[in-house]
Protein backbone atom coordinates (compact mmCIF):
# COMPACT_ATOMS: atom_id res chain seq x y z
CA UNK A 1 0.00 0.00 0.00
CA UNK A 2 1.38 3.24 -1.41
CA UNK A 3 0.21 6.00 1.19
CA UNK A 4 0.92 9.88 0.76
CA UNK A 5 0.60 12.52 3.16
CA UNK A 6 -2.02 15.34 2.79
CA UNK A 7 -2.89 17.51 5.86
CA UNK A 8 -5.94 19.25 5.10
CA UNK A 9 -7.54 15.92 3.56
CA UNK A 10 -10.67 16.24 6.18
CA UNK A 11 -11.41 19.72 5.03
CA UNK A 12 -11.85 18.74 1.35
CA UNK A 13 -8.18 18.74 -0.07
CA UNK A 14 -8.41 16.64 -3.34
CA UNK A 15 -4.83 16.77 -4.60
CA UNK A 16 -0.98 16.69 -3.66
CA UNK A 17 1.35 18.86 -2.80
CA UNK A 18 4.09 19.30 -5.16
CA UNK A 19 6.52 17.06 -3.23
CA UNK A 20 3.92 14.59 -2.85
CA UNK A 21 2.77 14.83 -6.27
CA UNK A 22 6.01 14.41 -7.29
CA UNK A 23 6.88 10.75 -5.50
CA UNK A 24 3.28 9.84 -6.73
CA UNK A 25 3.84 10.38 -9.99
CA UNK A 26 7.34 10.56 -10.78
CA UNK A 27 8.86 8.17 -8.57
CA UNK A 28 6.36 5.60 -8.55
CA UNK A 29 5.15 6.09 -11.48
CA UNK A 30 1.34 6.36 -10.77
CA UNK A 31 -0.90 7.20 -13.29
CA UNK A 32 -4.61 8.26 -13.87
CA UNK A 33 -7.02 5.40 -12.88
CA UNK A 34 -4.32 4.14 -10.09
CA UNK A 35 -5.57 3.75 -6.23
CA UNK A 36 -3.61 4.86 -3.46
CA UNK A 37 -3.77 5.59 0.29
CA UNK A 38 -3.80 8.69 1.81
CA UNK A 39 -3.30 9.98 5.26
CA UNK A 40 -4.12 13.77 6.88
CA UNK A 41 -1.77 12.02 9.90
CA UNK A 42 -4.40 13.11 12.39
CA UNK A 43 -6.78 9.33 12.08
CA UNK A 44 -7.84 9.59 8.72
CA UNK A 45 -6.67 7.13 5.85
CA UNK A 46 -8.41 7.51 2.33
CA UNK A 47 -8.66 5.31 -0.70
CA UNK A 48 -8.25 7.23 -3.18
CA UNK A 49 -8.33 7.25 -7.43
CA UNK A 50 -5.63 9.67 -9.33
CA UNK A 51 -8.42 11.31 -11.70
CA UNK A 52 -5.52 13.68 -13.47
CA UNK A 53 -1.94 14.62 -13.33
CA UNK A 54 0.48 17.27 -13.88
CA UNK A 55 3.93 17.31 -13.05
CA UNK A 56 3.78 19.27 -10.02
CA UNK A 57 -0.13 17.83 -8.73
CA UNK A 58 -2.03 14.98 -8.63
CA UNK A 59 -5.50 15.33 -8.55
CA UNK A 60 -7.98 12.13 -6.71
CA UNK A 61 -11.52 11.84 -5.80
CA UNK A 62 -11.99 9.67 -2.62
CA UNK A 63 -13.60 6.46 -2.81
CA UNK A 64 -13.38 5.46 0.77
CA UNK A 65 -12.46 6.56 4.16
CA UNK A 66 -11.21 4.95 7.37
CA UNK A 67 -10.71 6.10 11.05
CA UNK A 68 -7.92 4.84 12.70
CA UNK A 69 -8.60 4.38 16.60
CA UNK A 70 -6.47 6.89 18.78
CA UNK A 71 -4.54 4.37 20.82
CA UNK A 72 -5.05 4.56 24.45
CA UNK A 73 -2.32 5.93 25.40
CA UNK A 74 -0.04 9.12 24.63
CA UNK A 75 3.68 9.49 24.81
CA UNK A 76 5.20 12.80 24.97
CA UNK A 77 9.48 12.82 24.48
CA UNK A 78 11.11 15.99 25.91
CA UNK A 79 15.06 15.28 24.94
CA UNK A 80 18.22 18.13 24.51
CA UNK A 81 18.94 17.47 21.06
CA UNK A 82 22.01 16.14 20.21
CA UNK A 83 24.89 18.41 18.83
CA UNK A 84 25.35 15.89 15.45
CA UNK A 85 22.16 16.65 13.12
CA UNK A 86 22.29 12.99 11.23
CA UNK A 87 21.80 11.51 15.07
CA UNK A 88 18.79 13.65 15.89
CA UNK A 89 17.25 13.41 12.83
CA UNK A 90 17.77 9.68 13.25
CA UNK A 91 16.02 10.25 16.72
CA UNK A 92 12.95 11.69 15.01
CA UNK A 93 12.62 9.09 12.51
CA UNK A 94 12.59 6.09 14.66
CA UNK A 95 10.50 7.56 17.58
CA UNK A 96 8.15 8.40 14.79
CA UNK A 97 7.89 4.92 13.70
CA UNK A 98 7.38 3.45 17.32
CA UNK A 99 4.46 5.69 17.66
CA UNK A 100 5.77 9.13 19.98
CA UNK A 101 3.12 11.21 19.93
CA UNK A 102 5.14 14.55 20.95
CA UNK A 103 8.24 15.06 20.92
CA UNK A 104 9.59 18.65 22.59
CA UNK A 105 13.15 19.82 22.24
CA UNK A 106 14.29 21.52 25.16
CA UNK A 107 17.53 23.45 25.99
CA UNK A 108 19.59 22.59 28.87
CA UNK A 109 22.42 24.08 30.48
CA UNK A 110 24.60 21.35 29.23
CA UNK A 111 22.99 21.38 25.53
CA UNK A 112 25.20 21.29 22.92
CA UNK A 113 22.44 22.86 19.78
CA UNK A 114 20.81 26.05 20.21
CA UNK A 115 19.18 26.01 17.03
CA UNK A 116 17.28 23.26 15.39
CA UNK A 117 15.52 23.09 11.55
CA UNK A 118 12.08 21.90 12.35
CA UNK A 119 11.22 22.06 8.82
CA UNK A 120 13.93 19.16 7.77
CA UNK A 121 12.57 17.28 11.15
CA UNK A 122 8.78 17.70 9.73
CA UNK A 123 10.09 15.35 6.47
CA UNK A 124 11.08 13.24 8.92
CA UNK A 125 7.65 12.57 10.89
CA UNK A 126 6.12 12.72 7.64
CA UNK A 127 8.90 9.83 6.25
CA UNK A 128 8.27 7.82 9.23
CA UNK A 129 4.29 8.37 8.80
CA UNK A 130 4.51 6.67 5.71
CA UNK A 131 6.85 3.85 6.53
CA UNK A 132 4.69 2.90 9.46
CA UNK A 133 1.30 3.31 8.31
CA UNK A 134 0.12 4.50 11.52
CA UNK A 135 -2.53 7.58 10.86
CA UNK A 136 -1.17 9.62 13.21
CA UNK A 137 1.86 12.16 12.81
CA UNK A 138 3.90 13.15 15.74
CA UNK A 139 4.01 15.98 16.75
CA UNK A 140 7.58 18.38 16.95
CA UNK A 141 7.55 21.27 19.33
CA UNK A 142 10.00 23.73 18.81
CA UNK A 143 13.51 24.05 20.72
CA UNK A 144 12.55 25.62 24.09
CA UNK A 145 14.58 26.15 27.66
CA UNK A 146 14.53 23.86 30.11
CA UNK A 147 12.99 26.46 32.25
CA UNK A 148 10.36 27.36 29.94
CA UNK A 149 8.96 23.99 29.57
CA UNK A 150 8.73 23.55 33.75
CA UNK A 151 6.45 26.90 33.23
CA UNK A 152 3.59 24.81 31.08
CA UNK A 153 1.16 23.10 33.50
CA UNK A 154 1.68 19.61 32.78
CA UNK A 155 -1.47 16.94 33.80
CA UNK A 156 0.17 13.48 32.55
CA UNK A 157 2.14 11.31 34.76
CA UNK A 158 5.73 13.02 34.76
CA UNK A 159 9.49 11.05 34.58
CA UNK A 160 12.81 12.67 34.18
CA UNK A 161 15.50 10.30 33.40
CA UNK A 162 19.20 11.18 35.39
CA UNK A 163 22.23 8.62 35.75
CA UNK A 164 22.00 9.36 39.72
CA UNK A 165 22.72 5.69 41.19
CA UNK A 166 19.52 3.51 42.79
CA UNK A 167 17.28 4.53 41.07
CA UNK A 168 14.67 2.36 39.45
CA UNK A 169 14.11 1.39 36.02
CA UNK A 170 10.97 3.00 34.43
CA UNK A 171 9.46 0.40 33.30
CA UNK A 172 8.81 -0.55 37.31
CA UNK A 173 6.54 2.65 37.16
CA UNK A 174 4.72 2.59 33.85
CA UNK A 175 0.93 2.04 33.78
CA UNK A 176 -0.75 0.48 30.61
CA UNK A 177 -3.61 3.28 29.32
CA UNK A 178 -1.59 6.52 30.41
CA UNK A 179 -0.28 9.94 29.49
CA UNK A 180 3.48 10.13 29.92
CA UNK A 181 6.31 12.59 29.43
CA UNK A 182 9.58 11.99 29.60
CA UNK A 183 12.57 13.79 29.90
CA UNK A 184 15.66 13.15 28.48
CA UNK A 185 18.64 14.80 29.17
CA UNK A 186 21.88 16.15 27.80
CA UNK A 187 25.13 13.81 26.99
CA UNK A 188 26.27 15.91 30.63
CA UNK A 189 22.68 14.95 32.20
CA UNK A 190 20.72 17.80 33.80
CA UNK A 191 22.03 19.84 36.28
CA UNK A 192 21.21 19.30 39.83
CA UNK A 193 19.36 22.67 40.22
CA UNK A 194 17.39 21.69 36.72
CA UNK A 195 16.80 17.89 38.80
CA UNK A 196 15.29 19.78 41.72
CA UNK A 197 13.70 22.20 39.47
CA UNK A 198 11.48 19.19 37.33
CA UNK A 199 11.15 16.82 41.17
CA UNK A 200 9.37 20.25 42.15
CA UNK A 201 6.84 20.06 39.17
CA UNK A 202 5.95 16.91 40.49
CA UNK A 203 8.93 14.45 37.67
CA UNK A 204 9.22 10.90 38.83
CA UNK A 205 13.68 10.33 38.58
CA UNK A 206 13.90 6.97 36.46
CA UNK A 207 16.55 5.35 35.23
CA UNK A 208 16.76 3.92 31.98
CA UNK A 209 19.20 1.15 32.98
CA UNK A 210 23.19 0.48 34.19
CA UNK A 211 24.70 1.54 31.25
CA UNK A 212 25.39 5.67 30.02
CA UNK A 213 23.40 6.29 26.89
CA UNK A 214 23.75 8.36 24.27
CA UNK A 215 20.92 11.29 24.25
CA UNK A 216 19.27 9.92 21.35
CA UNK A 217 19.39 6.29 22.60
CA UNK A 218 18.11 6.75 25.94
CA UNK A 219 14.93 8.64 24.22
CA UNK A 220 14.70 5.26 22.05
CA UNK A 221 14.74 3.19 24.72
CA UNK A 222 11.75 5.05 26.32
CA UNK A 223 9.57 5.11 23.42
CA UNK A 224 10.51 0.93 23.10
CA UNK A 225 9.73 0.76 26.97
CA UNK A 226 6.92 2.33 27.23
CA UNK A 227 5.34 0.76 23.70
CA UNK A 228 5.91 -2.98 25.42
CA UNK A 229 4.37 -2.01 28.76
CA UNK A 230 1.06 -0.77 26.21
CA UNK A 231 1.61 -3.94 24.09
CA UNK A 232 2.56 -6.98 26.38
Amino acid sequence: MHLFYEPDLHLGVHSLNEEESRHCLQVLRHQVGDQVHITNGKGLIAKVGIISTHRKECHFEILSNDRIIQKSFHQHLAIAPPKQTERMEWFVEKACELGVDEISFIHTKNTERSKLKLDRLEKKTISALKQSKGGFKTIIHPLVSFDTFMQHPREDTRYIATVQPGLAHLTTYLVPQSRQIILIGPEGDFTSHELGNALEKGYQPISLGEKILRTETAGIMSAIAVNLIHHY
